[in-house]
């Protein structure tokens, strides 16, 4: 059985894109290095090519060096640790990572936290909690689970209300881009934007009889009534 009592912790930043995710992931790890005195290291998957290459970066410009990692096959972060300990001549306390939904579920990044976890490294991370599409995004979902109350929230708001807004919308050429487009697409401001339910648009969900254009709210299926039973 899985015993989620470790003695070290996972603390997850989650949330939207524009919800200040890595902005806090490195306001953590910069509190923890300059008052913690913790040795860290931080790993980003090789995906993730917004940021920079060998780097994280919030929004705002704050940025720490990372090191990359296969997105399909994370286990390489073990020799980059050993490495950097050997060179170090200590133990590393702290492991981040930036944008774990890019890390897919079958990826084995569940296993390799857990893992990191037992072996008593604290761990930090940030990452998308849905996909373009609405739908749970790569390995966040899973460490969510893991970090149980250290699970953090980041709330973005919807460009065009104001209201909280969970979802990225993608954007192509002006347009909200298809259910069936890949779902990985690495972009900015000029491709995202956060939006709430209200003003999601997805073209292409396979729901009979409702307007491909219709916002979120519409494309799910009705709220079944006791006269269609």
């Amino acid at each position: 059985m899985l015993s989620l009592a470790r003695g070290r912790f996972l603390r997850l930043f989650i949330g939207n894109m524009a919800s200040g995710k890595t902005r806090h992931l490195l306001t953590e790890i910069d509190t923890l290095r300059r008052y913690g005195h913790k040795k860290i290291a931080v790993f980003k998957p090789m995906t993730d090519s917004r940021s920079g290459r060998g780097c994280i970066k919030s929004r705002k410009g704050d940025e720490d060096a990372a090191e990359e990692i296969s997105a399909t096959d994370p286990r390489d972060l073990w020799a980059i640790l050993r490495a950097k300990e050997s060179a170090a001549g200590c133990r590393f306390e702290v492991v981040a990572f930036d944008e774990v939904q890019f890390f897919p579920r079958n990826s084995g990044l569940f296993q390799l936290v857990r893992h990191l976890l037992d072996q008593g490294y604290d761990v930090l991370a940030s990452g998308l909690a849905f996909d373009f599409r609405g739908e749970p995004f790569g390995s966040t979902p899973d460490l969510a689970l893991l970090a149980e109350d250290r699970c953090m929230w980041m709330t973005s708001y919807c460009t065009k209300c104001g209201d909280r807004a969970p979802y990225p919308q993608r954007i192509i050429n002006g347009e909200p881009a298809h259910y069936n487009s890949p779902q990985i697409l690495v972009g900015g401001d000029e491709t995202y934007e956060p939006r709430c339910d209200e003003h999601f648009i997805l073209p292409g969900r396979t729901v009979p009889g409702v307007d491909e254009a219709s916002p979120q709210r519409k494309i799910w299926p009705m709220e079944v009534t006791p006269e269609d039973n």
